[in-house]
C-alpha cells in the first residue's frame, strides 16, 4: 500500500483546515491525533506536525527524518524552534498565509515514485552469528523479486559487504566519499554512483552499465578500503540515504554492528524491521537479551532467525521464547556456504538453500506480503 503523507495534530479546527489543503492537492492522508507512531513517522513521505505536538514528538524520541513541517496559526516561541532542531524539521509555516504553498507541497508527494519502500536492519546476537552474510542475502532476495535494493554497510570494522558481494575493485562511492546531503536524493542518483549489480549477475558480481534501469538492482555502499580516506559517515547521510529508498519503493537493508555507535542507532530508529540473528546455544541467547534491550531503546520493531544446529539441545522457539521475540526462520546448516562465497557466489544466490529460504523470510517479513524467488 502507498504511504500516505502524515498530519499530526488533536486540534480538531487545523485538522479540517489541513483536510481542506489535503484534498484541494487531491492528496489522501493518515491521521494520528499524537505523535508516537514510529511506523507512520519513518514510512510517510511528508508530515506535517502541529506546532503544539513538536515537543511532544520529541519526548516520544521520534528519530529525525526529513520531509518535516510544522504547521501553527501563530508564531512559535523559543521552545518550539529548539525542539524543531532536534527533529531535522525542514521549514515552519503560518496558517492560512501559507495554504498555496502546502498545497503545492501535498501534491507533489504523488510524483515522488511509488513510496512505501521498507528499511530492514540485521545484527548479530554475538560475534560470529551471521549477520553480514544474511544481510546480503536478504538483498539478493530483494533484487531476485524484482526491487531495488540499496545493502549499506553500517560496521567500520568488518571486512566490508562490497567484498563479500565481490565489488571491492569496483568504481563507485564509499561511504567516506559522500558528502552530507542536503535536502533529498534521488535512488536512481544512489544507484548510478554505488557499486552495483543487476538480478541477471547476481551470481557472478560485476559491475553493471550505467544504461541498466535500477529497478531489480542491487547497489553497495560500504566503507572501502583505507586508501579511500575521507571522514567518517555521519548520521544524517545515512538518513538522506534511507529517505532515498523509502520515496522511491525500494528496500534499504542494513548491516549494523553490535557495539553502539551513532550511525547504528540511527539505523535501528530508522528500521521497520530489525532480525537478530543467533546461534541456538546459551552464550548466544545471553549476549542477545542485550542486543535485544538495545532494539527496545530504539523503539524498533524485531524478530528473530536462529542458525542451527544446537549443540545443547535448546531450539529456535526456545530461544524465541526467552527473548519475546518472533521468530522469523530457523536455518539449519548450509553445507559449504563458506567456500562458495570464498568462490565469489553472492549469499542466498540459490533461494532453495537454508540460507536463500530465510533471506526470503526476512524479505517478506518487512514487506508484509508475500514474495516469491
Amino acid at each position: 500500500m502507498e504511504a500516505r503523507p502524515l498530519v499530526v495534530t488533536d486540534d480538531e479546527d487545523l485538522l479540517d483546515d489541513l483536510l481542506r489543503i489535503a484534498a484541494a492537492a487531491g492528496v489522501d492522508i493518515t491521521h494520528a491525533r499524537t505523535a508516537e507512531s514510529r511506523a507512520f513517522w519513518r514510512s510517510a513521505p511528508l508530515v506535517l506536525l502541529d506546532a503544539r505536538q513538536v515537543r511532544g514528538a520529541v519526548l516520544a524520541q521520534l528519530p529525525r527524518r526529513s520531509g518535516v513541517i510544522v504547521v501553527s496559526a501563530t508564531e512559535p516561541d523559543g521552545n518550539v524552534w529548539e525542539h524543531c532542531v532536534l527533529l531535522g524539521v525542514e521549514r515552519t509555516v503560518l496558517l492560512p498565509q501559507a495554504e498555496d504553498l502546502l498545497v503545492a507541497v501535498l501534491a507533489d508527494t504523488l510524483h515522488r515514485g511509488p513510496g512505501g519502500g521498507r528499511v530492514v536492519s540485521v545484527i548479530g546476537a554475538r560475534g560470529g552469528a551471521g549477520a553480514s552474510v544474511l544481510a546480503s542475502a536478504v538483498a539478493v532476495a530483494g533484487v531476485r523479486a524484482g526491487v531495488g535494493v540499496v545493502l549499506a554497510d553500517c560496521d567500520p570494522w568488518g571486512a566490508g559487504l562490497d567484498v563479500l558481494l565481490g565489488l571491492e575493485t569496483d568504481p563507485g562511492l564509499r561511504w567516506p566519499d559522500l558528502a552530507t546531503p542536503v535536502g533529498r536524493v534521488p535512488a536512481e542518483a544512489l544507484h548510478e554512483s554505488l557499486p552495483s549489480v543487476t538480478g541477471p549477475r547476481i551470481g557472478r558480481p560485476s559491475r553493471t552499465r550505467r544504461s541498466d534501469a535500477h529497478h531489480g538492482r542491487l547497489s553497495v555502499l560500504s566503507f572501502g578500503s583505507d586508501d579511500h580516506g575521507g571522514a567518517p559517515p555521519t548520521p544524517e547521510t545515512l538518513t538522506v540515504v534511507l529517505d532515498a529508498c523509502r520515496r522511491a519503493g525500494e528496500v534499504a537493508v542494513l548491516d549494523v554492528p553490535r557495539v553502539p555507535d551513532p550511525l547504528g542507532d540511527v539505523a535501528l530508529e530508522n528500521s521497520d524491521l530489525v532480525v537478530v540473528v543467533a546461534t541456538a546455544d546459551v552464550l548466544a541467547c545471553y549476549a542477545a537479551r542485550r542486543v535485544v534491550d538495545r532494539i527496545d531503546a530504539a523503539g524498533a520493531r524485531a524478530g528473530l532467525v536462529v542458525r542451527g544446529p544446537s549443540v545443547g539441545g535448546i531450539g529456535a522457539d526456545d530461544l524465541a521464547r526467552s527473548l519475546e521475540l518472533p521468530l522469523i526462520a530457523q536455518m539449519r546448516p548450509q553445507p559449504h556456504l563458506s567456500r562458495d562465497v570464498e568462490l565469489g557466489h553472492a549469499p542466498g544466490e540459490d533461494p532453495r538453500t537454508p540460507l536463500g529460504r530465510a533471506a526470503l523470510a526476512v524479505l517478506s517479513a518487512v514487506a508484509g506480503s508475500e514474495l516469491r524467488p
